[in-house]
């Protein structure tokens, strides 16, 4: 299958489905990062409530970013 092909397939499929894909490619672009895994565990680790968002605010934001 081609580039070409998978993202002519990829256009067909619903968003949510659209998302999980960009979710896994963006899982796989990361995994070949040696400091992803401290990064993000870094960040994990954060307790500052400062520095996180609500869910509510996480989706208002995404949401701007897809208009």
């Amino acid at each position: 299958m081609s580039v070409q092909e998978i993202k002519q397939k990829l256009a067909t499929l619903r968003r949510q489905e659209q998302d999980e894909v960009i979710a896994f490619l963006f899982h796989l672009r990361h995994t070949h990062e040696g400091d992803y895994r401290s990064s993000v565990a870094r960040r994990l680790e954060d307790a500052e409530a400062s520095h996180w968002l609500s869910p509510d605010e996480f989706e208002r934001r995404l949401d701007q970013k897809s208009d």
